[in-house]
């Protein structure tokens, strides 16, 4: 019997003009921090209160839907192949489908849907968990093909591929941070989002071993001051490179501190304001401040965590909470650092 899952779009009843709400154009929304600024929201569903429509798709995937003004952009998987959907907003009616590629595999709850599409409100990019990398009009037409994994070697990630491209200026950023079931090093890519064209490839070596080189983060974008850099978490090690030619311009060690390896990492890092939050596979959670050069292990780790969320990302405005309903309250500019926890008790965390 196929399986089949229904997806729930709630739509606002206040927001009835799609062009007048918040567009959602990538994987944790427009700022990457899984915040949004529409207000109002609903809190209670049901069946039927405050659902429009439900569509059902063919099976289930770890990538999110985006959304962009009256369409709705989702990763797909459909027996052994994979597809692109543009979904009509209002009516929860696909208006195309696009063929992305077979060879879909199934791996307990992952399959190769998992990376989240990407858009600038007139072109779509989507990745899959078998390499390919493709971009689309809105009109579902194909501009162009990558095949990463012809291209560079195998993923070799014990739990199959799984980060969704970054969208930045004119380039996509690929990572692949792999190392349990492959000998080859890990490495990102910058695309160009116009041709698909390789413009730079630049390897991320770490001192991780066996499955702890996998990662299946997806990169974040940290701006301070004039710089902008692209943040990774993955191998033991969070890194900051340069989006303009791959440089690595810092790194802090510190995410495996016992040698752990099976410690893949699955959250990703996150950035609010001049601060990156990098998970690791439940313990330590670092809280780092942005601006550092080399090795900045000792110099811009502001906090430590005892323990993180290990695979859902955390979402942060200045309050994290994690998988143990635990809420962590951060002002690192007065140094107050509590955690909070649902019986109302309080307890200082560590600085570092």
């Amino acid at each position: 019997m196929t399986l089949r899952i229904a997806l729930t779009i709630v739509f606002l009843a206040n927001a009835g003009a799609a062009s007048r709400a918040e567009n959602w154009p990538q994987w944790r929304g427009p700022s990457l921090n899984g915040i949004s600024g529409e207000k109002s929201l609903p809190i209670r569903w049901s069946s039927t209160q405050n659902v429009t429509w439900k569509l059902a798709l063919p099976a289930w995937s770890g990538s999110t839907p985006i959304v962009w003004g009256d369409r709705i952009f989702l990763n797909v998987a459909d027996q052994n192949n994979l597809f692109l959907w543009c979904v009509d907003r209002a009516r929860g009616v696909p208006i195309w489908k696009q063929f992305l590629g077979g060879g879909n595999v199934r791996m307990q709850k992952q399959n190769m849907s998992s990376p989240s599409p990407v858009t600038d409100g007139r072109h779509v990019w989507v990745m899959t968990g078998t390499g390919i990398l493709k971009a689309f009009d809105f009109d579902g037409k194909e501009l162009w093909m990558r095949d990463i994994q012809k291209d560079y070697g195998r993923f070799g990630l014990n739990w199959g591929y799984g980060s969704s491209p970054l969208l930045y200026g004119d380039a996509l950023f690929v990572q692949v941070l792999h190392g349990m079931r492959t000998r080859d090093p890990s490495y990102l890519l910058r695309i160009d989002t116009a041709t698909g064209r390789t413009v730079w490839r630049v390897e991320r070596p770490t001192p991780a071993r066996f499955e702890s080189p996998d990662a299946y983060t997806t990169p974040a974008l940290l701006r301070y001051g004039n710089s902008t850099e692209i943040v990774i978490t993955g191998g033991d090690v969070v890194t900051g490179h340069d989006p303009a030619t791959g440089k690595e311009l810092w790194r802090a060690s510190g995410l495996n501190p016992y040698n752990d390896g099976s410690y893949r990492i699955v959250a990703s890092p996150v950035v609010h304001g001049e601060l990156i939050v990098a998970p690791t596979r439940e313990r330590p959670m670092l809280v780092l401040k942005a601006g550092g050069r080399g090795d900045v292990t000792k110099s811009h780790v502001l906090w430590s965590f005892g323990s993180g969320p290990d695979v859902p990302t955390p979402v942060t405005d200045g309050i994290c909470e994690d998988r143990q309903r635990t809420l962590r309250a951060a002002a690192p500019a007065v140094g107050d650092l509590q955690r909070v926890t649902g019986a109302g008790g309080r307890q200082d965390l560590r600085h570092q």
